[in-house]
This record gives C-alpha cells, sequence and structure tokens, in this order.
C-alpha cells in the first residue's frame, strides 16, 4: 500500500507522513516513510515496498496540480498494489478554507484534505480512518 501526500510545501506533507508512520507502527504495521523531488523513482521505491507488505507514506510537494501520480498509480495497479493519493491544502493555496471538504478531487486525488492550520494532527487521523475503512491497514490501535 502507497499513499501518496500532497501539497504545498505550508501543508507539511513530510512532517503529516510522520505522524502517520508514527501511529501506524503503534499499532504493529510496517511502515516507510519517502520525502522525494523525483515522482518516478519515489513511484518505482514505493511499489516494491508495498508489493513486500511495507506501507509506504511518500510526501511530495512537486506533485500536487498535477496528474504526475497517475503512472504511479498505474504501475501499482499493474501489479495488484493499492495506492491512494492524498492531497492537503491550506488557506493560502484554496479559496475555501472549510476543512469539512474532504474529498474534494484534484485531479486524480482519493482524498482532500483542506487544514485551516498546519496542524498534522485531524489530517493523520482522516488518514488512518480512510486506511481502516478500506481495509488496507488496522490503524485501530
Amino acid at each position: 500500500m502507497t499513499v501518496w501526500l500532497t501539497g504545498p510545501p505550508e501543508a507539511h506533507t513530510a512532517r503529516l507522513a510522520h505522524t502517520v508512520a508514527e501511529r501506524l507502527r503503534g499499532a504493529g504495521q510496517r511502515v516507510a516513510v519517502l520525502n522525494t523531488d523525483d515522482t518516478r523513482r519515489a513511484g518505482l521505491t514505493a511499489e516494491v515496498l508495498a508489493r513486500n507488505g511495507v506501507i509506504v507514506l511518500v510526501s511530495s510537494t512537486l506533485t500536487p496540480y498535477t496528474n504526475n501520480t497517475h503512472p504511479v498509480r498505474q504501475r501499482h495497479n499493474n501489479s495488484g498494489t493499492h495506492f491512494l493519493h492524498i492531497h492537503l491544502a491550506t488557506p493560502t493555496t484554496t479559496p475555501d478554507p472549510d476543512p469539512s471538504q474532504a474529498h474534494r478531487n484534484p485531479h486524480d486525488a482519493d482524498l482532500f484534505i483542506q487544514t485551516p492550520t498546519p496542524s498534522t494532527q485531524k489530517p493523520a487521523t482522516l488518514i488512518l480512518q480512510l486506511l481502516t475503512d478500506k481495509h488496507f491497514a488496522d490503524a485501530t490501535t
């Protein structure tokens, strides 16, 4: 399973990836965190790790409003591994700072999280709930 986090630098996707990773590890999951500026290379690495049972959290500020994750998603699908694209937005990047808009769709995002502040707790909870709901990970601990 790969969770690809995108957003502007002020969304703190790297910090969020580490917060989610800590909580997943606390639930007994195998987790890796990748911070990237190279979508292709990180996508290949993530797919190999995911294929081997690791939950991979990728932090990327370069792909928030593009379809650069599409080839990565396709590679995961072809190998039978799960892929989720989660986009984080902040009030400075989006005109509507309503955090309840958790399912808007910039390009191919599976989850859109709009945060009024750079906190990682609420976005981490939303991501963990999505992983649990889809039976991709047991993040209930």
